[in-house]
């Protein structure tokens, strides 16, 4: 017994979208399905992407606080200061010993540049300078040392007081320059039999306080107080969906 083929069963067909023009013309669009109608265009995504550079201040690798919150200061900041104190006060007690015997120093500096032309002539001073050497030497380092605590200062209270990042760096940096001129100050000012050997030992005070100092305020919880960095990271010129696992 044969079924009428009006009458048999079709396929059902399968659930999916239309996408055969409609008779209208040509110029009808394509249907769209449900499913893909919201998702962004490319235009809108590379317009998140410079939205995302833009606030480059909100990275998820980084635990930053409210900045535009008042917070006080971390405690390291509060010891980095305390310890710079203490390598200024030292670095005054060789200034005021150096200028108060300024004369005494230079005659011995210039004892030791005569021994070193008698001793080694092709690499020793000239003969014929180290009269000026001698006079301009220990006054330049004992000036220099009060420059440079006169900047170092505020920059340290402009780190605290300013919540500044280039601050703090600048005053790293100008530790740093003091760190390496200590040495030297010491040898053409007080390494001599005459001079007491605890300035030599004050000396050596003010450069581990100094280096201290610089070391507290780059302790994790100060760089986490302060702004971050405004340098563009390669990090952030590369798209969310390509960047590198």
């Amino acid at each position: 017994m044969t079924q009428d083929p009006e009458e048999q069963p079709t396929d059902p067909q399968p659930d999916r979208p239309n996408l055969e023009k409609s008779s209208a013309g040509p110029s009808d669009s394509f249907y769209v399905p449900p499913d893909l109608s919201g998702m962004p265009t490319l235009a809108e995504l590379d317009a998140l992407d410079m939205a995302e550079l833009a606030a480059g201040r909100k990275s998820k690798d980084k635990d930053h606080a409210n900045f535009d919150e008042p917070a006080p200061p971390p405690a390291s900041l509060h010891h980095a200061r305390l310890l710079w104190i203490g390598a200024a006060v030292a670095a005054l007690v060789s200034v005021v010993y150096g200028f108060a015997n300024l004369g005494a120093i230079s005659d011995l500096l210039n004892e030791r540049l005569q021994l070193g032309v008698a001793q080694d002539p092709n690499n020793a001073a000239p003969a014929d300078r180290i009269d000026s050497l001698s006079g301009l030497f220990p006054p330049a380092l004992l000036i220099t040392t009060l420059v440079m605590l006169a900047i170092q200062y505020p920059l340290l209270v402009a780190t605290s007081r300013r919540r500044s990042r280039g601050a703090r760096n600048l005053y790293v940096t100008m530790v740093v320059v003091t760190l390496l001129c200590i040495p030297m100050g010491m040898d053409l000012l007080f390494d001599y039999p005459s001079v007491p050997g605890a300035l030599r030992i004050v000396g050596w005070v003010q450069f581990a306080l100094l280096l201290l100092s610089a070391l507290f305020t780059l302790r994790r919880s100060v760089d986490r107080w302060l702004p971050p960095s405004e340098r563009m990271k390669p990090s952030h010129l590369i798209r969310p969906g390509n960047r590198l696992k």
